[in-house]
């Protein structure tokens, strides 16, 4: 598929200036971790502290530290690509990336209580006869 025509997501390009980096967070892919790092190399006491903070306060204040793309100009933005700045994207294994995904939503999400407790009845003892009972005709 040929996506050129849409507008890329600025949101997730972070500028380290002190350290002349652009990096492209690619979320699941360990863009927390990373993004803490960012924070921590900036030598800020402040963005060191926030590097210690949970992960939705690390992804919201650190436009303070950071430069985000997101807020900048297209020529602004030019500048860091065209610029003598290394680009850094990160990628992982797309299995492991979708058990990542599955697992963050499965086990952080209150809407997924009563599915994994139906996945929990259905993979125990017994669950074939339970199972029967439901749906006689497929078994």
């Amino acid at each position: 598929m040929n996506r050129s025509w849409e507008e890329p997501l600025w949101r997730s390009m972070i500028v380290n200036r002190e350290k002349r980096v652009v990096m492209c967070l690619v979320f699941k892919a360990g863009s927390t971790s990373w993004l803490r790092t960012l924070l921590r190399l900036t030598g800020n006491n402040k963005a060191a502290a926030l590097a210690d903070d949970n992960r939705h306060a690390v992804h919201d204040k650190s436009y303070a530290f950071l430069g985000h793309f997101q807020v900048m100009n297209t020529s602004r933005r030019l500048q860091f690509l065209a610029g003598h700045y290394y680009k850094v994207l990160f990628v992982r294994d797309p299995l492991e990336r979708l058990i990542s995904a599955y697992r963050d939503s499965m086990f952080r999400h209150r809407a997924y209580v009563g599915l994994r407790k139906m996945i929990k009845r259905m993979f125990r003892p017994g669950v074939l006869e339970r199972l029967t009972a439901i749906f006689p005709s497929r078994f």
